[in-house]
């Protein structure tokens, strides 16, 4: 029983072998096409290449990638935002100054 299931099975696959290699491709490409679409390609790539150079460039050192770092900031400098009834910290205040809530600026 198992052994006709197998020979089935290897029927149906030699069929469906023999089908897919006697079809023929329905696209004839002609000389002008190959030069095109390899025209396409080296543009996509040189796409491709600058815009991963662009994204090696833009990665964050991993002290800017921690969740709680914040950066540092002048003495003077805006150091919060706010934004309606919250307050949004842009940057700590060098030592020997802190954030003023009401002006939200180091002093």
């Amino acid at each position: 029983m198992a052994s006709s299931r197998l020979y089935i099975l290897c029927f149906g696959c030699s069929i469906l072998l023999l089908l897919g290699a006697c079809e023929e491709p329905t696209k004839i490409q002609g000389a002008g096409d190959a030069a095109e679409e390899s025209q396409e390609e080296k543009e996509m790539i040189e796409a491709l290449q600058e815009v991963l150079e662009k994204l090696r460039n833009s990665r964050m050192p991993l002290l800017e990638k921690k969740l709680g770092w914040v950066p540092s900031c002048d003495a003077g400098e805006q150091c919060a935002v706010r934004k309606g009834s919250r307050i949004g910290r842009l940057c700590n205040c060098p030592r020997r100054t802190s954030c003023n809530m009401y002006i939200l600026k180091c002093l």
